[in-house]
């Protein structure tokens, strides 16, 4: 996982089209529970988490698998150093 401070939900988003447009699949895993439909309707609101909020709007969780080649983690390193400079 990666994350880049200060962006916005908006820009991850942005990123992970313009990682996925170079091959690279990434994904957002550990969405805050307020967010999910079902806790909604319990009651639960993300405004009372702007923690838990803060860190989900700027992380990517990226590839990782066991036989992934040192060139591959090059390729990912230097894509999102391209996309965020």
């Amino acid at each position: 996982m990666i994350r880049i401070p200060g962006i916005s939900t908006e820009r991850r988003n942005e990123i992970i089209l313009e990682l996925a447009e170079q091959g690279i699949s990434t994904n957002v895993h550990f969405k805050p529970l307020p967010l999910f439909s079902a806790y909604r309707r319990m009651g639960f609101d993300i405004a009372d988490y702007p923690g838990a909020y803060r860190y989900y709007e700027n992380l990517i969780s990226l590839p990782l698998f066991s036989l992934m080649a040192d060139e591959d983690v090059d390729y990912i390193v230097a894509a999102i150093k391209k996309i965020i400079q």
